[in-house]
């Protein structure tokens, strides 16, 4: 297994899992009917039908909707090959950028840094969530333009190069969690399974409202006891929405967080389809995001203007993880990475069949609401080149080669 290409274990793996999905659908549909081995065409996998009977092809034809939705593919057809009943499956196109070649592509990645993407000249971009690296991130686009499976990549990657004593994951959508179609699942809930998850996705507004006035509470907590460990990544689909549904204890939570959590080691990754939203344009915003990840935009939309005057004059962009990563004035063109369904089962198969301990994250209730001190976020940080990769850090990081930096309370 080890010595085998990840090209071929991310196949072998797919190849298996719709084996057996077909097989449950058959078996749930009574069909007398089975499927086994898979051929690998340039567009398609094939796989034998077992059926004694005419009334199972019949069968397996008035369900393709029924296999599209279960295999998440575009099509399923029903073929006789030199007298052979096959099922053809198709096969999805491969991500420009599959977030586990870019993982493969990075053995010594330093803690809490997250590989979203390459920019121009094939170099990885990084995050590294620290105080005094990337704080937190706003990612904006219209639909369609990939940012949530951008919150997905980040939030899998991390997870997949980060022990859970080490890092902690929160996901929610206050829109909800539910299909978007009726054959596609939301893209973040299957982030549920990871073990660095400290609970359920949150798809309502008041499971929102209820985990980020949690944070705040905990946020308060670390600077009083000086604690940064684990750090804890925050991943919101559509904050523009939370911000309008919730009263003002809701935004004065997430204000809060903004200010002063990521001194404590909770950062915030947060997605819109509004970046000119009035509710993004105040000071605190402008000062405690590090990085802005801007997408495709609708007819007529325009940038907002805190975002670097050097976003305007680039070329437009075409959607499907196509992005500008911004930070201060420094901007960059970047193709983010995808990890699919296929290859999260596989990685998720992996750290469930790898024995350790569960930790357990403190109830919500256990802490009083405390008011801290308003201390001011550092100055926005900037691209910067090291060892073939573009990170978004300050200056003064470690030149190429060296340890990775942990900060001292950490160690």
């Amino acid at each position: 297994m080890d010595s085998e290409p990840l090209s071929q274990t991310r196949l072998r793996h797919q190849l298996d899992v719709q084996l057996r999905q077909i097989n449950r659908v058959l078996r749930q549909h009574h069909v007398p009917a089975t499927v086994d081995g898979g051929s690998v065409l340039p567009r398609a996998i094939s796989f034998d039908i077992q059926t004694q009977l005419a009334a199972g092809l019949e069968k397996v034809r008035g369900l393709k909707d029924d296999l599209m939705a279960a295999l998440g593919v575009s099509d399923v057809a029903l073929v006789n090959e030199e007298g052979h009943w096959r099922l053809r499956v198709s096969r999805p196109d491969e991500a420009p950028v599959p977030l586990l070649k870019l993982l493969a592509s990075l053995p010594d990645l330093s803690p809490t840094t997250a590989p979203i993407g390459l920019a121009n000249g094939e170099q990885p971009v990084l995050l590294r969530f620290a105080a005094n690296h990337v704080k937190h991130v706003l990612i904006a686009g219209e639909l369609g333009a990939g940012k949530t499976n951008l919150l997905r990549t980040i939030g899998a990657g991390l997870a997949f190069t980060n022990r859970q004593s080490d890092l902690q994951l929160l996901v929610m959508d206050p829109r909800g969690l539910e299909a978007d179609h009726s054959q596609t699942a939301h893209p973040l809930r299957p982030l549920g399974y990871l073990p660095h998850m400290l609970t359920d996705p949150a798809g309502t507004q008041a499971d929102c409202e209820t985990i980020i006035h949690f944070l705040a509470e905990e946020m308060e907590y670390r600077r009083k006891e000086r604690v940064r460990c684990p750090r804890i990544v925050v991943l919101m689909d559509h904050v523009v929405s939370f911000l309008e549904a919730g009263g003002q204890n809701a935004s004065h939570d997430l204000l809060r967080l903004l200010q002063n959590g990521a001194g404590a080691g909770i950062h915030l990754v947060l997605s819109t389809d509004q970046p000119d939203a009035p509710q993004l344009a105040n000071r605190t915003w402008r000062a405690a995001i590090s990085v802005q990840v801007i997408g495709r935009l609708g007819a007529g939309a325009k940038l907002p203007a805190w975002v670097s005057a050097k976003a305007e004059q680039l070329p437009p962009l075409y959607g499907g993880g196509d992005f500008l990563a911004v930070a201060g004035e420094d901007v960059s063109y970047l193709q983010a990475a995808y990890i699919g369904d296929y290859d999260l089962h596989m990685k998720l198969n992996e750290m469930y069949n790898v024995a350790r301990p569960r930790l357990l994250a403190r109830p919500f209730s256990t802490r009083p609401r405390l008011a801290g001190d308003e201390t001011p976020a550092p100055e926005q940080q900037s691209f910067s080149a090291r060892g073939g990769a573009v990170w978004l850090s300050d200056e003064d990081e470690d030149a190429p080669g060296s340890a990775p930096i942990v900060d001292e309370d950490e160690v």
